[in-house]
């Protein structure tokens, strides 16, 4: 992928940002959070904004420590070209079935809510040609897209807001604090984990970027954005739908839409909310994708990615088809996905970014 070819600017980072972040969090993070948090969901939240931010500042925080550096050369850096790639490795492992677990996510969705006759397999074939081109045109074919689209998923997810209102139920958060802090910070755990950690992704796209004197300000307020966006859908959860069907529902934002009735006229407008979804985990599943392939494509010094998409495509319909029984197995391996994300994001990523430090601080002190 040539440098030239593959520049974005720092509006399109933010707006690639909002996606990723949101991505298929607006209906899984609001069962998730309400299951352990209950009424206090919305608290969870509140929590989980300051210090998901305070993440993603950390993920941006290390491409600014090296400039022009991907993950791949990071690793590098601090563990040499074995260790290191074999450390990339584990990353590409993580992006890669990220990236193909959104797939069997809005299979999932598709043929349990809206098409129940058609089968999976068809869903993920009709997904494989979009992803694909998307990651063939590189990060700047994404980001373009992205901005394209963007106004019409904010128009949709403002309606869905407005619509919503007077259903909402404020007695609906009482009383405050039913399970005690402890079940408050689980579900702001969740809220950290998925949405903001598993963004080391970015580092991938970071040095596409061009400079801006912005862009730290942009990329910051892109997420904090998007953390508030999820928030209102679990305080909009809570308050339309109660804590009991927020929690026992697999796509419990789905079910709120349903609500929506003004006048008996405006009704049954869930599939506004379909639409934002798909569109953002679509995002969220290309940009892991190209993180994927882009590493690939780096660790293994190879000249061209293109020739790796008709193979990846081949692997999205089989590993999507194949991961999971259901949606039910998905969310009984919740809590040990948090754990799995916190391994690579702080974990492995601060090891690999603080001995790439003292290796660079090294090397300056041999220099001198």
């Amino acid at each position: 992928m040539q440098r030239e070819q593959q520049t974005i600017s720092v509006r399109q980072l933010a707006i690639l940002v909002i996606f990723f972040i949101i991505g298929d969090m607006q209906l899984y993070l609001p069962p998730l959070t309400a299951a352990f948090a209950k009424q206090s969901a919305w608290m969870s939240g509140l929590i989980g904004v300051p210090f998901g931010v305070g993440a993603a500042w950390f993920i941006f925080r290390i491409s600014k420590r090296f400039p022009g550096k991907t993950l791949i050369d990071i690793n590098n850096q601090a563990f040499g070209k074995i260790a290191g790639g074999l450390l990339s490795l584990v990353f590409l492992v993580m992006m890669f079935n990220t990236s193909i677990t959104q797939v069997r996510e809005i299979a999932d969705f598709v043929t349990t809510q809206m098409m129940m006759e058609t089968p999976q397999l068809v869903i993920c074939l009709l997904l494989v040609l979009p992803i694909t081109l998307a990651i063939r045109g590189g990060i700047t074919t994404i980001a373009r897209l992205g901005e394209v689209i963007f106004p019409l998923f904010s128009a949709l997810f403002i309606l869905l807001i407005i619509l919503l209102i007077p259903k909402i139920d404020l007695t609906q958060l009482l009383p405050i604090e039913v399970t005690g802090f402890p079940g408050i910070v689980k579900g702001a755990l969740f809220f950290i984990a998925f949405p903001f950690c598993e963004m080391f992704a970015f580092l991938m796209i970071f040095d596409s970027v061009e400079e801006s004197e912005h862009a730290a300000r942009d990329y910051l307020l892109a997420a904090l954005a998007a953390g508030i966006a999820i928030w209102v859908i679990i305080v909009l959860c809570i308050c339309v739908l109660g804590v009991f069907a927020t929690e026992h529902t697999v796509y419990s934002p789905y079910v709120m839409a349903k609500k929506i009735n003004i006048g008996d006229f405006v009704q049954r407008l869930e599939a506004v909310l379909a639409i934002d979804y798909i569109i953002s985990t679509y995002f969220r599943c290309i940009i892991y994708g190209y993180a994927f392939v882009r590493g690939l494509q780096q660790l293994f010094k190879l000249q061209d990615h293109r020739f790796m998409m008709r193979p990846f495509g081949f692997l999205i319909v089989g590993y999507a088809y194949f991961l999971a029984p259901g949606i039910v197995a998905f969310v009984q391996f919740d809590v040990a996905w948090l754990f799995w994300v916190f391994t690579y994001s702080p974990g492995l990523l601060l090891l690999s970014y603080i001995a790439a430090r003292l290796r660079q601080g090294w090397s300056k002190k041999g220099e001198g």
